[in-house]
């Protein structure tokens, strides 16, 4: 077998029980990715287009079909030590079948990556207009996730572990702040202000 280096997360091998960490730094650095710029992106989007109870309803069910695929995934996983390209590969798709599963997802998340890096690049020089051009906010911001990545597991639930209380912070400050200009019931019931989804 192959030497794995130190540093490389148990990216081609399974992941040794004293090795595995505990449920809840992982749940929160999961937490941290899914509740990112796009999924706000999603819900401003699915808001402008649907009523509240619709954009609602299509969120959860969307949400609902992810989550219960990725917990039989993620159980499957963590009871075995093993990461998605592992599972894929073992569990009938095969070298090929595996390259191709990597290959949809890769190709997922650097469109996300792109959307999430031209996001926060718009807000940097929205709140900092002049300071640097978009397209620099851009790469800097994708230059520093690429940073954290490079550091692995420890790296990035280093950064969830700050991060996130912010992150909560921040959305229930802005949620309440908003709200309290706005009739609630108003809100719930307000047609779509944009073309129907």
């Amino acid at each position: 077998m192959a030497r794995i280096a130190p540093h490389d997360d148990f990216a081609l091998s399974r992941v040794t029980p004293e090795a595995r960490k505990p449920w809840f730094g992982i749940a929160v650095q999961r937490f941290g990715q899914v509740s990112a710029l796009s999924q706000f992106l999603l819900g401003a989007t699915l808001g402008y287009g649907m009523t509240f109870g619709d954009a609602a309803l299509a969120f959860l069910l969307g949400s609902v079909i992810l989550e219960v695929i990725m917990c039989i995934v993620g159980f499957i996983g963590q009871r075995e030590g093993l990461n998605t390209a592992l599972l894929a590969r073992w569990t009938g798709f095969g070298e090929i079948g595996a390259a191709l599963v990597g290959l949809a997802i890769g190709i997922s998340l650097i469109g996300w990556f792109g959307i999430q890096s031209a996001i926060s690049a718009q807000s940097l020089d929205a709140l900092m207009p002049g300071v640097l051009p978009t397209w620099l906010w851009s790469l800097l911001f994708g230059l520093a996730v690429t940073a954290i990545v490079a550091f692995g597991f420890l790296g990035m639930q280093w950064l969830a572990n700050i991060t996130v209380p912010l992150f909560l912070v921040l959305v229930g400050w802005s949620v309440i702040s908003e709200l309290s200009r706005h009739d609630i019931g108003t809100l719930l019931t307000s047609p779509a202000p944009g073309p129907h989804i």
